[in-house]
């Protein structure tokens, strides 16, 4: 008997094969989807840990769909931003992420020192909290796709990442070929300054002025910042002849004001002979030394081609002063209005938010000379150091020194910044060379005079002793300062204003006293040899300046010879120039003294960066994981 097979039935079986393999298909796809969201899930869960995003996890990552489907968001940080919301960053290096949430970081196994981008944010005191005072935040959060090798990485502008670094103090030993972004302490690093000090300015916090980011990245890129966000810029040769150097440099003067000149300042015979005649090479030929009359050309210098390269006239601008410290040159300091403009760091400015400042700049190019040349007096009637200047720029020159002190990080300046700065600290530089291990007799401090509180005194103390102990380290051996050291010296001299200026007023003359006037701190700090049994005496001294010139009564147990040689005396003057008129104590001229010392330690312990030659290397866009 013969069955036939009805259509409708083969269909049905047809079909239900199909929705078996249909089915198994989708079993199976949803099978590698769950096996690929577990391995995703796996990389997100390493990847979005606390040991590798730290705090930064809640404002990281968001979950939605029941958890199935999540996002992610990283900082972004911009550099013109941070200048224009006034950061105040506390500088440190990165304490590394502990293990567990809310765990105390501590140097140790328990402490990720590996290094990213969240040990980077919290070198630069950024947290993840949003600011209670409802102020803008330092940072936006920004979409990030995916993962890269495992870690959320964050986005950078090159040029953000290079102006970062360069406050840092970032160096490199590539030159220009490459740059590794680095920041992380490989070491315990103990502190140098005694404990006794440290514990002295404990619990007191660190002082932040609203100039300091600003001051920073101006150091950085070779200028010095001035009061009211103006700058002072000193570059290097400006190759091409000017007006100003077919101008002759000494300029007519009357007869009476020639004999002014010549009675009111103590000249040496050759530079009488300068007012007088001029130039030597102008002088007639029988005032002219032999050895001038036989060669006549040496003090001609050619002049060379301006580098078409801006990155070669960074680097030339770099060594400049190099190259003049190793001939003995003089170097003189003349305006040339544009000079940033036209150089590399006129970019560097505009790339840190600093382009307000750029029209307000106060640009100078600076000539060598030497003495033999002659140097007009008149033209140029003021020096710090083996740097030359006019009436302006020492005004100039004044703001800016004043306006940089300790911030609570190591002092990272351009090199050419560092060598300006040490021909005008050279006279402490010297003092600390030729003293023993103290600077201070502290010892034979021990009673306050009436008109300075106890606390003020104590800090003045513990100031003094600071410099002792750098002093002692300075001669000993390297010292190696750890942040804490460096949070210490910005404590010290924020500490010491208050006794130097009590009124508010006459402080910074007297902190510039001490910098433009070599004699002054060299006749104090024999005054105050560690030999002499008690100098409780000299805080009662009576410094009294008018006319810029200050007088200085010292006691009768400290009366000293001038400059080292002649008759004890126990009155002398100095020429201090754009110091105001007033009355200062010694206790004002002690704390003065110990506030250029302080300072000189932080800037003789800087690291001189190099950093900003990344600016024209460094990629566009940066991913730091």
């Amino acid at each position: 008997m013969e069955t036939t097979t009805d259509p409708l039935t083969w269909l049905s079986a047809m079909s239900s094969v199909a929705a078996a393999i249909i089915a198994m298909a989708t079993l199976l796809t949803v099978y590698i989807a769950a096996v690929q969201l577990a391995s995703q899930n796996r990389l997100f869960k390493q990847g979005l840990s606390w040991r590798a995003i730290g705090p930064w996890g809640p404002r990281v990552t968001r979950s939605s769909l029941l958890g199935l489907r999540r996002t992610i968001s990283v900082p972004s940080l911009s550099l013109k931003s941070l200048v224009g919301n006034g950061w105040k960053p506390e500088l440190v290096f990165p304490a590394g992420i502990p293990k567990t949430p809310r765990a105390h970081v501590e140097e140790g196994d328990n402490v990720q020192a590996r290094a990213g981008w969240v040990n980077f944010i919290q070198a630069l005191d950024l947290s993840p909290d949003i600011p209670s005072d409802g102020s803008m935040r330092l940072y936006e959060m920004q979409h990030a796709s995916e993962l890269l090798n495992g870690v959320v990485p964050m986005p950078w502008t090159g040029k953000d990442l290079v102006g970062i670094c360069s406050i840092l103090g970032f160096q490199s030993h590539e030159n220009t070929n490459g740059c590794v972004v680095e920041f992380r302490r490989r070491m315990f690093m103990a502190n140098q300054i005694s404990d006794d000090i440290h514990r002295h300015w404990k619990g007191r916090d660190l002082s932040q002025e609203d100039h300091f980011l600003r001051s920073r990245l101006w150091n950085a890129i070779g200028g010095f910042l001035l009061p009211d966000e103006n700058v002072l810029y000193l570059g290097g040769i400006y190759e091409t002849k000017g007006p100003r150097d077919l101008e002759p440099e000494s300029q007519e003067a009357t007869d009476a004001q020639l004999f002014d000149d010549l009675t009111s300042a103590n000249l040496t015979s050759e530079e009488i002979m300068l007012k007088l005649f001029g130039k030597k090479k102008d002088r007639p030929q029988a005032l002219r030394r032999e050895a001038d009359r036989d060669n006549p050309t040496q003090s001609d210098r050619g002049t060379r081609n301006p580098d078409p390269d801006p990155l070669e006239a960074l680097l030339r601008l770099e060594l400049d002063k190099a190259s003049c410290g190793c001939s003995g040159m003089k170097e003189l300091l003349r305006p040339c209005p544009g000079f940033l403009s036209v150089v590399i760091n006129g970019e560097l400015a505009y790339s840190r938010g600093l382009s307000s400042a750029l029209d307000k700049c106060k640009e100078y190019d600076r000539w060598y000379a030497s003495l033999e040349d002659g140097i007009d007096p008149v033209r140029y009637p003021h020096h710090l150091g083996d740097l030359y200047m006019d009436d302006k720029i020492l005004a100039l020159m004044k703001d800016a020194l004043l306006h940089l002190c300790p911030d609570g990080f190591y002092f990272s300046p351009t090199r050419i910044v560092l060598a300006d700065l040490n021909e005008a600290y050279g006279h402490i530089e010297q003092l600390s060379n030729k003293a023993a291990m103290e600077i201070f007799p502290t010892h034979a401090l021990t009673t306050p005079p009436p008109e300075t509180p106890q606390d003020a005194f104590d800090d003045l103390l513990y100031s003094l002793d600071l410099c002792n102990d750098l002093q002692c380290r300075r001669k000993t051996g390297y010292a190696m300062l750890s942040v804490e050291d460096m949070r210490l010296l910005a404590k010290a001299s924020y500490s010491l204003k208050p006794i130097i200026s009590p009124a508010g007023g006459g402080g910074r003359d007297l902190i510039w006293a001490m910098i433009c006037c070599p004699d002054l701190p060299r006749d104090i700090c024999s005054s105050l040899a560690p030999t002499k049994s008690d100098i409780t005496g000299f805080l009662a001294a009576r410094f009294v300046c008018r006319s810029a010139s200050l007088r200085c009564a010292y006691p009768p147990d400290l009366l000293r010879g001038s400059g080292g040689a002649g008759p004890e005396k126990d009155v002398d003057y100095y020429a201090v120039p754009l110091v105001a008129d007033g009355e200062f104590t010694g206790t004002q001229i002690l704390a003065a003294l110990a506030y250029v010392f302080i300072t000189y330690y932080w800037i003789n312990k800087a690291w001189a960066t190099n950093v900003a030659l990344y600016d024209s290397t460094m990629p566009q866009n940066v991913l730091m994981c």
